[in-house]
């Protein structure tokens, strides 16, 4: 059986669900009075006394409507929040022990509008995040069409704080957030709601605060049903199914106005195997009947995790950038990036080609790529060798992107050399100064197979000869290579690999300046007495190196990725990519520890939801 729509006579529903029973908390006709309709099987609908009374509470002045309701729970008490309009117009919240009420109100605006033309108090919508826990309250629309985001205190009847964050594009009123499978939705009514331009939009996000990626309409007009708007979202759990509430017009005709009654409906709300809503298909049947033991605005989030390795390529580096993880790695005769938003997923997700060339003199022997963001522009560092295939033909080059996508397109910039030792040049790495603010270019060169830095004019061009920095091989001393910048605690640290790659003792050193310090000063920088990361032959695992750093999306945590293998032998074959979480020292060194065996199930990044509203993490570590 069907739950038949239209289920009641209303407007901008917001739908909770709570032990067992669905409840609907519309706009009614009563100007002055919000009511709850509850339902078990969402064909039977039971209508409850007053839950709040406008005549009763004594802030709110009495030519004022009740508007636009949103409902949370949190610890056993029930919170109703509600828009007072029209403007100057404002937020209050109520609160009960019970879905059904008696509310008792909090006795004052929770947000007002202050007669700003650009801004009206209208349309809450408190959302729980999942992943932080923290209640932030969506509000606004219409005068203006302006969003705006708050965190709230505790005890959720006051702001802590405003979240500066974006309008996304056609937002009109009635916002609602919820979250599924790692991506937060932010849907939304574009247009008047008595015309049949009244329409449901959406947009993405990897964090609740943006920044968004608007994706389009998924609820619109049609012949039968005009003006589809105002709605929320239930999950339940136990069906592994999503459903949209909202008003809708029934027998109008024309575009508008309509006069009359909006009436509420139900319907499926799906997702394609990308994760995009799919448009909504508006019947008269609704959905299926069934009795619902527990749902949400949200998905529970499973705690992720993931093992090692992610990648079967050597020589890594990664970055976090808008919602998702950017890897390339070592591929000999072109350049491939896997993108995914969790560590896990990259393990799985197909590689893209990023760069390709057909130029003899570059066009082998790819290795190293490595991707920074300098002056709003992706700049691709790598190693390439001509087609001759003769190992002392590496040299260094750059791609410029076309924009801030790190998948490109890419353009060739140019081959990046010091005139004064054009040899035998691999592992290219920029770093920014926090001193002088210049940008370096580090990498490793003939004679000697040693690390040279020198500044740069400009991403492509270096600005000074090269110099020498010494640094220890620990008893190896045939190769210093693939050097990396910290920038922390007033100081940077120069990591780089020592040893053959080959070799199970590749390791890691490191050099260390004060980050005031002139870095082309070989005196400024001073040796660390021992390897901060090698081999651990009891986990199995030799040969770790080549390695780059990166932040977990909300910046809290620090993570070294690396190449690494399984066998002690002198084999280039089965290296690896790993990443591993490390920590700092009382003295302000970083701490890698050991290199963990592939067997150690690992959680992933953090995200907390206060610090991932950032754009773009562009350096990985500061």
């Amino acid at each position: 059986m069907m739950a038949d729509n239209p289920i009641f006579v209303g407007a901008d529903p917001h739908a909770y669900c709570f032990d067992g029973t669905i409840y609907v908390y519309p706009t009614s006709g009563a100007s002055r009075q919000f009511f709850v309709y509850s339902s078990e099987d969402l064909q039977t609908w039971q209508s409850h006394q007053p839950i709040l009374d406008f005549t009763e509470i004594s802030w709110i002045p009495n030519d004022k409507c009740a508007w636009a309701p949103g409902i949370i729970e949190k610890n056993g008490t029930f919170y109703f929040y509600y828009s007072v309009g029209p403007k100057p117009s404002s937020i209050g919240v109520a609160y009960s022990q019970l879905p059904t009420g008696p509310f008792v109100d909090s006795g004052q605006a929770v947000l007002s509008d202050n007669d700003d033309p650009s801004f009206e108090a209208i349309d809450p919508m408190v959302f729980r995040d999942p992943i932080s826990s923290k209640y932030y309250l969506y509000v606004g629309g219409s005068a203006g069409a302006k969003l705006r985001i708050f965190e709230l205190n505790d005890d959720i009847k006051s702001i802590s704080q405003e979240i500066l964050a974006t309008t996304p594009f056609n937002f009109t009123e009635g916002a609602f957030m919820h979250y599924r499978n790692g991506i937060y939705y932010l849907s939304y009514s574009h247009g008047q709601y008595r015309y049949d331009t009244y329409s449901v939009h959406y947009a993405t996000s990897s964090t609740p605060l943006g920044p968004w990626n608007y994706k389009g309409a998924i609820l619109v007009s049609n012949d039968d049903y005009k003006g589809p708007g105002h709605h929320s979202f239930l999950y339940n759990s136990e069906e592994d199914e999503w459903y949209i509430f909202y008003h809708r017009w029934e027998n109008v005709e024309g575009s508008g106005p309509y006069s009359g009654s909006r009436v509420i409906a139900i319907d499926y709300l799906r997702y394609d195997e990308d994760g995009q809503i799919k448009p909504v298909i508006m019947t008269e049947k609704g959905i299926a009947i069934k009795h619902i033991l527990t749902c949400s605005s949200y998905e529970e989030p499973i705690v992720k995790t993931f093992t090692n390795p992610l990648n079967p390529g050597p020589d890594p580096w990664m970055l976090y950038y808008n919602g998702n993880y950017y890897l390339t790695t070592s591929q000999g005769n072109c350049i491939r990036m896997w993108k995914a938003p969790t560590l896990s997923a990259l393990k799985t997700t197909p590689a893209i080609t990023v760069w390709k060339d057909d130029n003899p003199a570059r066009s082998h022997g790819i290795w190293a790529p490595e991707f920074h963001f300098i002056n709003n522009r992706w700049y691709l560092y790598y190693t390439a060798m001509a087609a001759t295939k003769v190992d002392t033909t590496h040299r260094m080059h750059v791609l410029e992107s076309a924009g801030k996508d790190p998948l490109g397109p890419y353009q060739y910039k140019g081959r990046l050399f010091d005139p004064a030792n054009d040899q035998y040049a691999i592992d290219g790495s920029v770093f920014q100064h926090p001193g002088d603010g210049q940008w370096y270019f580090l990498w490793a060169a003939h004679p000697g197979h040693v690390i040279h830095i020198a500044r740069m004019a400009n991403p492509w061009t270096l600005a000074t000869n090269g110099v020498v920095l010494p640094a220890s091989g620990f008893g190896c001393q045939e190769v210093r290579e693939g050097p990396a910048v910290l920038k922390r605690n007033g100081k940077l640290f120069l990591t780089y690999s020592a040893c053959d790659t080959g070799k199970p003792d590749y390791k890691i050193g490191m050099l260390m300046a004060d980050d005031t310090s002139d870095v082309l000063d070989p005196n400024s920088w001073r040796q660390y007495p021992e390897p901060v990361f090698e081999r651990n032959d009891s986990a199995g695992v030799f040969g770790p190196g080549h390695h780059g750093f990166f932040r977990s999306p909300d910046g809290m945590e620090d993570w070294i990725v690396y190449h690494a293998k399984t066998n002690s032998q002198y084999t280039y074959r089965g290296r690896t990519t790993r990443a591993q979480k490390f920590t700092w020292n009382p003295d302000g060194t970083p701490n890698f520890g050991k290199p963990l065996s592939l067997d150690t199930v690992l959680e992933e990044p953090s995200k907390d939801a206060d610090i991932l509203s950032d754009e773009l993490n562009r350096e990985p570590v500061q």
